[in-house]
C-alpha cells in the first residue's frame, strides 16, 4: 500500500470517529429534551440533535469518498463540520446555563 492510501484510510477512519461521536452527543440532547418534557425549551437540545445527525451524514459521506479513492481536499465538509460543532456547541452552553434542574 502506499502512503497516500495509508493517510486516506486514517482519515477516513476519523472521519468515521467523528460521525459516531456526533450520533452519540444527538443521543445526548434527544435525552435531555425527553427528560426535561418536551417543554417549549426542548426545541435547542432538538435543532443541535438535528444539526449532529447532519454531522454524522457528513462525516460517513466524506468517509465513503475516502474509501472510494477519491482523495480530495474536502475543504467544504470540513467547515461545515466546525460551524456545526461550534454552533450545537453554543446551544450545549445556553442549556447548561439555563437549565433550572440541577
Amino acid at each position: 500500500m502506499s502512503p497516500k492510501t495509508l493517510a486516506a484510510e486514517r482519515t477516513a477512519l476519523a472521519w468515521r470517529r467523528t460521525a459516531i461521536a456526533a450520533m452519540v452527543v444527538a443521543a445526548l440532547f434527544l435525552n435531555h429534551a425527553a427528560t426535561s418534557g418536551w417543554r417549549t425549551a426542548a426545541i435547542a437540545p432538538i435543532g443541535a440533535a438535528i444539526t449532529m445527525v447532519a454531522v454524522a451524514g457528513l462525516c460517513l459521506s466524506r468517509n465513503r469518498t475516502l474509501h472510494q479513492g477519491r482523495f480530495g481536499h474536502g475543504g467544504g465538509a470540513i467547515a461545515a463540520t466546525v460551524l456545526a460543532v461550534l454552533a450545537v456547541a453554543g446551544v450545549a452552553v445556553a442549556v447548561g446555563f439555563t437549565d433550572p434542574r440541577p
